[in-house]
């Protein structure tokens, strides 16, 4: 089990979001039956789900005389997997003008996606719920299918991918231990949010936080969020991290998140 992180300083919290994401990643890649491979010089791990952010470079310190052979064999993987691929540029990313080379070797540019943590002592001692909203922690597969529903329309994504995306989730939360805790907001009764937690690196770790539009903008998304936090706190956790997205980083700061770096992301998806 890695060694709890309780040092809060920014230079502390930059890099527990990169361990925390390329462990957790790859954590949850290895639940839902994917693929991984954590060498010296790069840490690579597909779910297989069909959407580039399930499958990533999360490290990556390639060396001048291997560095196109090193880009083509993550390629050649993403080929004969048929999945859509991320690779994410972040401060320990060598070298630094990686991304260029991605670009020769037909990545596209995916944008940049801020890296935020914060000192979970700071957050508020109870989990504060607008009215008619309840959080669980997801513990059968029904509540499975609900997070899933919920999370892939919360994201855009049609109500026909559900069947790409829950037998592969269903794994991790019908294991003996889980790699994510899953996490469903319910507004009088009806599922309306999702969000995930994953420990690894020693911090609290957020991903897949996503509100149907007809929920937005209610508290709900900072609730969902929040509560994994919480729960990671009362297990001795000190640090919560996570990547934002453009409609969730004002949600974030106001819940005490800071920016401490942005991650640049390239993209290939088959033809």
């Amino acid at each position: 089990m890695t060694e709890i992180v309780r040092d809060t300083s920014p230079d502390s919290l930059a890099h527990a979001n990169e361990a925390n994401l390329t462990q957790g990643f790859a954590e949850v890649a290895l639940a839902y039956g994917g693929d991984v491979r954590d060498e010296s010089d790069l840490a690579w791990a597909a779910t297989c789900l069909p959407a580039a952010g399930w499958n990533r470079v999360t490290r990556a310190q390639l060396a001048p005389d291997t560095l196109d052979a090193r880009i083509q064999w993550v390629l050649d993987r993403a080929h004969a997997l048929g999945v859509p691929f991320q690779w994410d540029i972040s401060p320990s990313t060598r070298p630094a003008d990686l991304g260029d080379h991605l670009l020769r070797h037909g990545f596209a540019d995916g944008g940049g996606e801020p890296a935020m943590g914060v000192a979970l002592a700071r957050l508020p001692a109870a989990l504060p719920l607008p009215d008619g909203v309840t959080v669980e922690r997801v513990a059968d597969a029904a509540a499975m299918e609900h997070w899933v529903r919920t999370v892939l329309v919360g994201f855009g994504a049609p109500a026909s991918a559900t069947a790409d995306y829950l037998p592969r989730m269903s794994r991790d939360v019908a294991g003996p231990n889980p790699a994510a805790h899953y996490y469903l907001a319910r507004l009088h009764g009806e599922p309306v949010a999702g969000a995930a937690l994953t420990t690894a690196g020693g911090v609290a770790g957020i991903f897949s936080v996503a509100t149907i539009e007809s929920a937005r903008r209610m508290g709900i998304g900072a609730a969902v969020t929040m509560a994994p936090l919480l729960d990671a706190r009362t297990r001795g956790y000190h640090v919560g991290v996570l990547q934002a997205s453009e409609m969730g980083y004002p949600v974030y700061a106001r819940m005490g998140f800071t920016e401490q770096f942005r991650y640049q992301s390239y993209t290939w998806c088959p033809a």
